[in-house]
């Protein structure tokens, strides 16, 4: 049995562990009873697309893969800063 091939196009597919805020609570409330949240952990897969120092881009989907250029959906822009961990896959 061959492995699979984990890569398409230059593009690693990879697991990121990121923290996420809590989204925003809509009803009116008073603040001295308020109580912070704490984070989400997050885990996305995908291909790796773009990265610089200050974000990461995945895309869960790859189209034209056999043309010159490749088209990607569903990209999520990731914060370095709310990176934990990434894992090649």
């Amino acid at each position: 049995m061959r492995k699979t091939q984990r890569k398409t196009n230059g593009f690693p597919i990879v697991l990121v562990e990121w923290e996420d805020s809590q989204r925003p609570l809509a009803p009116w409330q008073w603040v001295d009873e308020y109580s912070l949240p704490d984070a989400v952990l997050c885990r996305s897969v995908g291909f790796l697309i773009a990265q610089t120092k200050k974000a990461l881009a995945l895309a869960p989907n790859l189209g034209d893969v056999e043309c010159e250029r490749a088209q990607a959906s569903g990209i999520i822009r990731i914060p370095r800063s709310a990176v934990r961990k990434i894992k090649n896959l």
